[in-house]
């Protein structure tokens, strides 16, 4: 049944190319720069507590859905039905195994963190928010690069995380001695999940005499979501202990730390293209992951917050309060 949806879906990406043209801009919402962007300017700027769990969500929701495609090593549609054709661009980009979606559980953590959060203050935003998960879901499948049933993993496993991870969140806000050892208890299912992604088999399949998912090439592709998760650890950590920065500031204040932000985070895409250029391929695919992470939680805030206290940038911060 999900074959044949693949292949009904096939036809009209075949009859219609604009369908095709169209869809291509959608599946790419995960990895814009506006979905770059969002989870630095909630932290900074917006609201401290709801960027942190956005972040918390999105790098956890990533390691999860990794391990999850590790384990049961599902090949991608094609490799599965030899009819399916899927769009050329798409099939290039889709690396690894097929189940769970990352597509689709990246932009889950996104829009659906941000629809989550802001459910009761503005129930509204559930809908754009739903419509473009839905969207990005779609696109993948319209694309032949993904099954329903990998989508619907994905959706249902981000849902997942962002429900625990509230009630982690409404925890540590009462509990700081729990606060530190979800840190610690973080920390070692990030080493736990590398020393498996790294040491366990991968099955070994051939088509037309070439591996289809190579053992090496599942554990590069896996390195990123280590990165990204330690990143928000040890990020989120540290500017706590040393900056604790509040978001309760004018709007000219806001600006300037999106700016300044923006800015460290372009020094930081530059880093990672020379760290790219050294060709130590699990290094880099690991700082792919952790750089952005680490820049989020606490480069830009100790960029922005020493400029704000030091330079002809400072100005006088309102209130006191840590969580917004």
């Amino acid at each position: 049944m999900d074959m044949q949806y693949l292949l009904w879906l096939q036809e009209l990406r075949e009859s219609y190319g604009g369908l095709e043209f169209f869809l291509t801009l959608i599946t790419k919402i995960p990895t814009s720069s506006l979905s770059a962007i969002i989870p630095g300017i909630l932290f900074w700027c917006i609201s401290r507590r709801a960027g942190l769990f956005l972040i918390a969500v999105m790098s956890f929701g990533r390691l999860i859905n990794v391990l999850i495609k590790d384990t049961f090593c599902v090949y991608r549609p094609w490799i599965l039905d030899s009819e399916i054709n899927p769009a050329g661009d798409a099939m290039k980009k889709a690396s690894s195994y097929s189940m769970p979606s990352g597509h689709t559980q990246f932009t889950t953590a996104i829009y659906g963190g941000i629809a989550y959060i802001y459910r009761k203050k503005y129930p509204l935003l559930i809908i754009p928010c739903a419509l473009i998960i839905l969207a990005v879901a779609f696109s993948r499948n319209f694309l032949g690069v993904h099954t329903p049933q990998d989508v619907l993993v994905a959706i249902v496993e981000t849902l997942a995380v962002i429900f625990l991870a509230d009630k982690l969140f409404d925890r540590m806000d009462r509990d700081k001695i729990f606060e530190q050892n979800a840190f610690v208890a973080g920390i070692i299912f990030c080493v736990i999940s590398a020393i498996y992604i790294l040491a366990k088999s991968y099955p070994i399949d051939y088509l037309d005499g070439k591996i289809i998912v190579s053992a090496t090439a599942a554990k590069l592709d896996s390195m990123d979501s280590i990165g990204g998760t330690l990143g928000f650890l040890i990020g989120a950590a540290l500017e706590q202990k040393f900056i604790n920065f509040n978001t309760n500031v004018d709007i000219g204040v806001k600006i300037r730390r999106a700016i300044i932000g923006c800015a460290v985070g372009g020094a930081a895409m530059v880093l990672l293209l020379l760290i790219k250029l050294t060709g130590f391929k699990f290094f880099y695919e690991f700082c792919k992951g952790f750089l952005p992470f680490i820049t989020i939680t606490f480069l830009a805030p100790y960029a922005f917050n020493y400029l704000e206290k030091n330079t002809r940038f400072k100005f006088k911060k309102l209130g006191n309060s840590f969580r917004q």
